[in-house]
């Protein structure tokens, strides 16, 4: 499934057996933004990746936090087309709770993070397996 994926490190299956599959291909969020920036995208079509640390780097953004997930909103918007066009699937694995309520958020060290600033508030979704995740497009519409 193209587009981004929102699911909490404990439902992969690594943590549980019969939790989603994490795609093989891992990066860090900077490193992930970075190769965004880059004049032609790095990634191979149909490349499943996992995104890691986007909390980590939002907390220390405190308290500009929302300020830098508008930020990181628009770097993922620029690239949205080329990212569609080759198929990709992002998941973006958070190591805190994600909780819907007027916003979506992560909480992680007893912050919330507003993670709806970047992928707006999609609707929570499960698999056959009763683990929750969200689906966002490229395009961060829900």
């Amino acid at each position: 499934m193209t587009g981004y994926q929102l699911v909490e490190k404990a439902t992969l299956s690594p943590s549980r057996p019969h939790g989603i599959r994490p795609n093989s291909y891992r990066i860090g969020l900077l490193d992930f933004l970075r190769e965004l920036a880059a004049e032609e995208l790095a990634f191979p079509k149909f490349q499943e990746m996992q995104v890691v640390g986007l909390e980590e780097v939002l907390y220390a953004a405190r308290p500009e936090d929302a300020r830098l997930a508008l930020e990181i909103r628009d770097r993922l918007r620029r690239v949205a087309s080329d990212m569609e066009r080759r198929l990709l699937s992002v998941q973006i694995v958070f190591r805190g709770k994600l909780k819907r309520g007027d916003d979506l958020w992560v909480e992680y060290r007893g912050t919330r993070l507003p993670i709806g600033h970047i992928f707006g508030y999609p609707v929570p979704q499960s698999d056959t397996g009763g683990n929750r995740f969200f689906l966002v497009n490229f395009n961060l519409t829900s």
